[in-house]
């Protein structure tokens, strides 16, 4: 027991008492590391792990950043593709000639469709000279009365029809044509179908 309280040996005893402080030191330090690792180890099991902030720059949904479609809006030249057939390509002198008009949604999304609106016109014409037009003539039913709410993808179909007679701007038919080739055009609400062919004979 002396040995432990005053240590014996070459060196003096301050030397040993050193040597028992930095060994108590060590230990002491293990001891609490250890302690440290053993705390954390089951501490962490319970531990819920935390949940990443929400980003508010991902917060829109697609349907609130989508403008909701107005199917009311009127149709444009986006929306449809019209197309004219005459209804028969050759026309006896004397009757009336009829003109199938295909119409076509090939946009994206719906829209409304009126034939009795500005922008609805049929004219007939040989040459340069214009033999008649819906606008001359606005109490004529040439362009049936149509209104819709186009699908993209739906398809509707009118008939024009032209009396077969000549007008001037009055609306009074001052000439019968004559047998020959004669062009027509129609146009819906603005939208117009490519200007078609077509044959009187006698």
């Amino acid at each position: 027991m002396d040995g432990l309280r005053e240590p014996v040996g070459e060196h003096p005893p301050r030397v040993y008492w050193m040597r028992r402080i930095l060994v108590l030191i060590v230990a002491a330090a293990v001891i609490l590391g250890i302690w440290f690792i053993a705390r954390g180890l089951f501490a962490g099991g319970d531990a819920a792990p935390e949940e990443p902030a929400p980003d508010s720059s991902s917060t829109t949904s697609p349907a609130a950043s989508a403008a909701p479609e107005d199917p009311s809006r009127p149709c444009t030249g986006d929306d449809l593709t019209l197309a004219m057939t005459p209804s028969p390509a050759e026309v006896t002198l004397g009757t009336m000639p009829a003109f199938d008009v295909s119409i076509e949604h090939t946009g994206g999304s719906a829209c409304s469709l009126a034939t009795a609106t500005d922008g609805t016109e049929l004219t007939v014409r040989s040459g340069d000279q214009v033999y008649y037009s819906t606008l001359w003539c606005t109490d004529d039913a040439a362009i049936p009365a149509g209104e819709w709410i186009l699908q993209p993808g739906d398809r509707e179909t009118v008939q024009a029809t032209w009396t077969g007679q000549r007008y001037d701007d009055s609306c009074s038919v001052i000439a019968e044509p004559a047998a020959g080739y004669y062009w027509a055009a129609v146009a819906i609400a603005g939208i117009e179908a490519p200007e078609q062919q077509f044959q009187m004979v006698g």
